[in-house]
């Protein structure tokens, strides 16, 4: 993958593995599991870096959907 622009390098990780995760198991991950993946204590914090990825046009976010996250 090439350097994505305006993402800071933790945006960059987390963005990252979501395509692994979702190349790996066909299907988006859950908050919780990127929680886990980044060793986070609080899912606000993975919030916070999903919904800065969607901003910026990365992915989207279907709602009502815990497998909510799709890359565009």
């Amino acid at each position: 993958m090439s350097n994505k622009k305006g993402l800071t390098p933790k945006q960059l990780e987390f963005l990252q593995q979501i395509q692994g995760f979702i190349k790996e198991n066909g299907y988006s991950p859950s908050y919780e599991e990127l929680k886990q993946l980044n060793g986070l204590k609080s899912k606000s914090v993975v919030h916070s870096h999903v919904h800065a990825l969607k901003k910026r046009g990365y992915i989207d976010l279907i709602a009502y959907s815990n497998r909510s996250i799709v890359l565009l």
